[in-house]
């Protein structure tokens, strides 16, 4: 049987950052099936890496079977249109879709697309229940974690229990991609680096945050042990010559006592490694620092949002611009490098009542950046706009007080928070974002030439960011024409 892998890309790429690390969730449900299923010829296509137009023939010219296609929302547009080509062109293979857009709005992928089935949240067990009813000529109608339109009626299957033993997953099948044309992140110390997921999920819930696939259940965060990530580095030494990595995991901190574990593994195997992580602003004290550092971890990425604290508060981060300036005072004083992760424009709801940021307070939150870049406690930051992504309150709460212009509803390539601010709020105008986006992104330039971390193997990626930026301010001069 014959089965290919896409990860779909969005039709609009500018600003898109999709094409540095390989997509490991195609990559887990490849490995696991190849795993569990005999007899399988599996091939991989990250979209992100081809040109657009060329994808379905690459696809079709494979005679797949089975094709499994996980998309974002910003590339559900782009993913509906290849399935459409994908399904006219060869009618009998089975479509099956899946990831995090498909996972909140399965009834749109199967009234828009030319799909199947849609496998809802985690999707290595219920990916192989499909290939192996598929493989027996068995029905597929009544597989739990899915979502089908049997003669014109949406169905929902049971939900799937959530994997409860993470290490029990092998890890991503890498082979089947060309990791040399992966440029790795921005900000490095070695040559490459690659991407890698410590955990699943996050227990915190952020009013802007969507994260359908693994917190569409209890438990919302499981992780894996410190050996099994300790194994997958070593096989990434070892295998791919890479010795550099960035977790993924939402929160890297997220549990204390885990997070040290995994840096006592590391310490102990003496593996010489860098390597990122993503962390919360708070639950930081001076072990996990320093036992970070020792374990070769020189960057931490800190979801900060804000510098105004009634926004904190608003969002649910639960913290305040006095945890985040303690927690990454504690981690430079360990000689840590810090990243702020930085919002424009945030967006909630309190006593029934729509709640935003006025561009003072966007203004206050890029004093507060600058601020903690001469106190020398953040060395780099990132500066996108606030985004409704379906499956957040946001998402809600957008919809509830009418933000989301009707021009824009469905047009998920728009759905861009490093170049598009998608939302109307009142008395914002379209001169007020782009000058605020603007500024943002020039302290974010100027901190990255600062810091010499510059990736050149990024460059592509710079550009079109670039362009972007040019092109809302060449949109902003025609308006106001």
């Amino acid at each position: 049987m014959k089965v290919l892998m896409l990860n779909a890309p969005p039709m609009k790429t500018m600003g898109v950052v999709g094409f540095m690390y390989p997509p490991l969730g195609i990559l887990y449900l490849a490995s696991y099936a190849r795993e569990n299923l005999a007899g399988l010829e599996i091939k991989a296509i990250d979209g992100y890496q081809e040109a657009f137009d060329k994808l379905p023939d690459m696809i079709t010219d494979f005679k797949p079977d089975v094709v499994g296609v996980s998309f974002t929302t910003q590339a559900a547009t782009g993913a509906y249109e290849i399935i459409r080509r994908v399904k006219h062109a060869l009618p009998g293979t089975l479509i099956v879709s899946g990831g995090p857009h498909a996972t909140l709005l399965p009834s749109e992928v199967l009234d828009k697309s030319l799909t199947d089935i849609v496998v809802i949240g985690e999707g290595e067990e219920t990916f192989l229940d499909i290939l192996n009813a598929f493989k027996e000529k068995r029905a597929i109608e009544n597989i739990a974690g899915t979502v089908l339109k049997p003669n014109g009626t949406i169905r929902f299957n049971p939900v799937r229990p959530l994997i409860k033993d993470l290490d029990t997953i092998p890890f991503p099948a890498r082979d089947l991609l060309d990791m040399r044309r992966y440029p790795g992140y921005h900000y490095k110390k070695r040559k490459i680096d690659t991407s890698l997921i410590s955990g699943r999920g996050c227990p915190f819930d952020c009013v802007f945050c969507s994260n359908p696939v693994w917190k569409n259940q209890k438990p919302w965060y499981r992780l894996r042990s410190p050996q099994n990530i300790a194994d997958e580095i070593e096989h990434l030494m070892k295998d791919f010559g890479i010795y550099e990595f960035y977790d993924e995991t939402d929160e890297f901190n997220g549990n204390l006592n885990w997070a040290k574990a995994v840096c006592d593994e590391l310490i102990k195997r003496n593996l010489d490694i860098s390597w990122k992580a993503q962390m919360r602003a708070d639950n930081v004290d001076d072990e996990l620092a320093h036992k970070m550092v020792q374990a070769g971890c020189w960057l931490g990425f800190f979801g900060v949002e804000s510098g105004n604290d009634r926004t904190l508060e608003g969002i649910g981060k639960k913290l305040s611009v006095a945890d985040i300036k303690r927690s990454l005072r504690t981690l430079k004083q360990a000689k840590m490098k810090t990243f702020a992760l930085l919002m424009a424009f945030n967006v909630w709801e309190e006593d029934n009542q729509l709640c935003f940021e006025t561009k003072q307070d966007t203004m206050n939150t890029l004093n507060f950046a600058k601020e903690m870049v001469r106190e020398n406690i953040v060395d780099l930051i990132s500066w996108s706009l606030t985004t409704p992504f379906p499956g957040s309150k946001l998402y809600d709460i957008a919809l509830k007080y009418e933000l989301i212009p009707e021009d824009r509803i469905g047009r998920w390539e728009l759905w861009d928070p490093s170049s598009n601010f998608v939302m109307d709020l009142p008395g914002i105008t379209y001169q007020d974002w782009v000058d605020i986006q603007t500024k943002g992104k020039k302290l974010q330039a100027r901190l990255l030439i600062k810091s010499g971390t510059f990736n050149i193997n990024s460059i592509g990626l710079y550009a079109k960011k670039g362009l972007s930026l040019i092109k809302n301010i060449i949109g902003l001069s025609n308006k106001n024409a």
